[in-house]
C-alpha cells in the first residue's frame, strides 16, 4: 500500500476537521417513529484537510497523486498519520474523496485542500 510522501508536510490545523459517516439507515413507518438500523460496522470518517506546499513539494504531490502505484489519481488507498481523536497522530488508511484543489497563495506557495475518506484498520 502507498504511503503519504515523507517529503510532504502533515495537514494544517486550519481547515482540518472530521465528519463521521452516518452508519444508520432509517425507514419511515405508516404510524409511529422511524425504524432505524445500523447499516455497517465499518468505522469510516471524512476528514477535511489543507496542506501548504512549496513549488518543489507541489511537484512531488502531483507526481505521487497521479502515480498508479501511489494514490492512483485519488482512487488508491494510502497510509498517513492523522489526528483522528485518539492520542496524537494515528496511522490510518485513507484515500481522496473527490479531487483535491490547489491554489497559489503567493511567493511560490500552494494551498492544497480536499477531503480524505479514512478507514481504521
Amino acid at each position: 500500500m502507498a504511503t503519504w510522501p515523507t517529503t510532504l508536510p502533515a495537514p494544517l490545523v486550519d481547515g482540518y476537521g472530521i465528519e463521521p459517516v452516518d452508519q444508520t439507515v432509517a425507514t419511515d413507518m405508516e404510524v409511529g417513529t422511524q425504524r432505524v438500523r445500523r447499516r455497517s460496522f465499518a468505522q469510516v470518517d471524512t476528514v477535511r484537510f489543507a496542506v501548504n506546499l512549496s513549488d518543489t513539494q507541489m511537484a512531488t504531490f502531483r507526481t505521487w497523486l497521479y502515480n498508479p502505484d501511489d494514490a492512483d489519481g485519488g482512487a488508491g488507498w494510502f497510509n498517513i498519520s492523522l489526528w483522528v481523536g485518539k492520542c496524537g497522530a494515528t496511522a490510518v488508511e485513507a484515500r481522496f474523496k473527490g479531487t483535491p484543489k490547489w491554489d497559489m497563495t503567493g511567493n511560490h506557495r500552494w494551498l492544497v485542500t480536499g477531503q480524505f475518506e479514512v478507514r481504521y484498520a
